[in-house]
């Protein structure tokens, strides 16, 4: 299930020591129902995308590698926070959790920033990615009731269609 490009299970104290950003696109994001839930006030919050496949159910999403592009938020933490703010989301996603299956694993994955966004379109900015968290879903999401998001088509001025949650008859 994780088989996607530069994804990783982001556990290694290296890594927790060097990024610092967290890529949400469900109901952690400003304004969803756990976006309060937070145990710090971040430095930054971004739009951004990165690659994956994104599932609806009418309670929450799910993500697991892929090639869509799925447009969420990054969120910017002090690296001396990342200890807790991955131990506080761990619980929340169920990731991690000694004897018992995780719902969530957390993995790295590149991000990339949205220059410009006008309804629904997104251009690329033309700097590099960055790695961030995140939490893909830990078994197929199908077998739990999910449904594929599918990517919006392209229109004039988009670079590539894209995903997002929560989709338009939820909003």
């Amino acid at each position: 299930m994780l088989e996607g490009r530069d994804v990783n299970f982001g556990k290694t104290k290296t890594e927790i020591g060097v990024i610092s950003s967290i890529f949400v696109y469900g109901t952690l994001k400003r304004g969803q129902c756990r976006g309060a839930m937070w145990p710090f006030e971040p430095l930054r919050i971004s739009v951004v995308f990165t690659q994956g496949t994104l599932f609806d159910r009418h309670d929450y999403p799910a993500m697991t590698s892929g090639t869509d592009d799925v447009i969420g938020e990054k969120w910017d933490f002090r690296p001396e926070q990342m200890p807790r703010v991955l131990e506080v989301l761990d619980a929340i996603e169920g990731a991690n959790r000694q004897g018992e299956p995780d719902l969530y694993s957390r993995v790295v994955v590149p991000t990339w920033k949205i220059c410009e966004s006008v309804g629904d379109e997104h251009r690329l900015a033309a700097e590099a990615s960055v790695k961030s968290y995140t939490y893909h879903y830990a078994r197929d999401p199908a077998d739990d009731g999910f449904t594929r998001i599918l990517p919006t088509q392209a229109g004039e001025g988009r670079v590539r269609p894209f995903v997002q949650w929560p989709t338009r008859s939820r909003q």
